[in-house]
């Protein structure tokens, strides 16, 4: 194994799952499991405790999957998943789908995806986001990718930890301009989380495409 590597485990409780993760000790922004990309996916779990059928069959897109976390606790609840990211990223998230590949109970394909550019695909039941707002110049590109791929009845599920330089929360305030203009946007307050793996600095948003 690269020296530079090491694994995290996840635990999902309620279907007695622990999936593995190998992170890199030093790189890029998709080099780790981002406390977002948790906190989503346990949202996902409190989703499927609800009702175990919410992501039976669904089709489910996860834009910049970095090591998969959040698209993979999906297909562990029954989605079908495209994992989605830069080209460059794709051997780790695969090596990661591969880690995990007995505990999915529907189906993952890792697919390189450039935010901006055309992705043929019907719209997808659920979209989903998890610390992907990072570089102001890609923002744009994201948001129009975003339209491209739902429809009014999407599910859309962005998580994001708020970070406190300049540059990150003026990239936080332009994404949220842009994203008011396509999408209904709601915060998924608190309480409605899991009870452990939720933080104020973490936000929540549930999306809808406008009519």
């Amino acid at each position: 194994m690269d020296t530079n590597a090491y694994y995290r485990h996840f635990d999902l409780e309620s279907i007695n799952v622990t999936l593995r993760f190998c992170q890199q000790e030093y790189g890029d922004v998709n080099c780790v499991v981002w406390d977002a990309s948790i906190v989503l996916a346990k949202y996902l779990e409190t989703l499927f405790l609800k009702n175990n059928k919410t992501f039976e069959s669904k089709r489910v897109i996860e834009l910049g999957s970095g090591l998969g976390c959040v698209g993979l606790t999906a297909a562990c609840f029954g989605a079908n998943v495209k994992l989605t990211d830069l080209p460059e990223n794709l051997q780790q998230l695969k090596q990661n789908v591969d880690e995990n590949t007995s505990w999915l109970k529907g189906s993952v394909e890792t697919v390189a995806l450039k935010w901006g550019t055309t992705f043929e695909s019907e719209p997808f039941d659920y979209l989903l986001m998890a610390d992907c707002i990072y570089y102001p110049e890609v923002v744009e590109a994201l948001v129009k990718t975003m339209t491209e791929l739902t429809a009014p009845n999407t599910v859309i599920l962005i998580c994001q930890e708020l970070r406190e330089t300049e540059k990150q929360k003026s990239t936080w305030k332009m994404f949220l301009n842009l994203l008011v203009e396509h999408f209904e946007v709601s915060y998924v307050p608190e309480e409605e989380q899991h009870p452990i793996f939720r933080s104020s600095d973490i936000i929540l948003i549930n999306a809808k495409k406008k009519l």
